[in-house]
């Protein structure tokens, strides 16, 4: 739905509409570099350290899985129409992402309504949820966006 081929504004975009983006293959040489500079952890760093701690291996910081939802959300036919995050609500890691997984992400639209003060923006309520090759989801949460509507 969302990967047309040409723009997509506010307006075109309906309650209940999804779409599935990716997949995302996480190399294992990406994501250490991520974890070493950004979320230095023991589970994130060391195999060992992380199997000690419950988990199959190392595993990628929340904010690497975050990074992966990004770059695949700005593959959308919307992107010249976001203005911007106004915020996330109930935002759950629910399973581990490890090198090697494919996650692709699932979004629907919740709640959609045009902003009162600015006539040229609307409010979009959405459901993203990212998944692993098993179609665990790994990760989800409401994201609240401003779009632009129609030029």
């Amino acid at each position: 739905m969302f990967d047309q081929g040409s723009d997509i504004y506010f307006d075109d975009i309906k309650v209940g509409d999804e779409g599935t983006f990716g997949p995302y293959h996480v190399g294992k040489e990406e994501l250490l570099a991520f974890n070493k500079r950004w979320d230095p952890l023991p589970i994130h760093l060391d195999d060992d350290e992380a199997r000690k701690r419950g988990f199959k291996g190392l595993t990628a910081s929340g904010q690497y899985t975050l990074c992966i939802k990004q770059l695949m959300l700005n593959q959308a036919d919307w992107t010249p129409a976001v203005i911007g995050a106004l915020g996330f609500d109930e935002m759950r890691f629910l399973e581990p992402v490890y090198p090697e997984d494919d996650i692709r992400l699932h979004v629907k639209c919740l709640k959609s309504r045009a902003s009162k003060s600015k006539p040229d923006r609307g409010i979009i309520t959405w459901m993203f949820k990212l998944l692993n090759q098993n179609n665990d989801v790994v990760l989800h949460y409401k994201d609240t966006v401003m779009f632009g509507r129609k030029p």
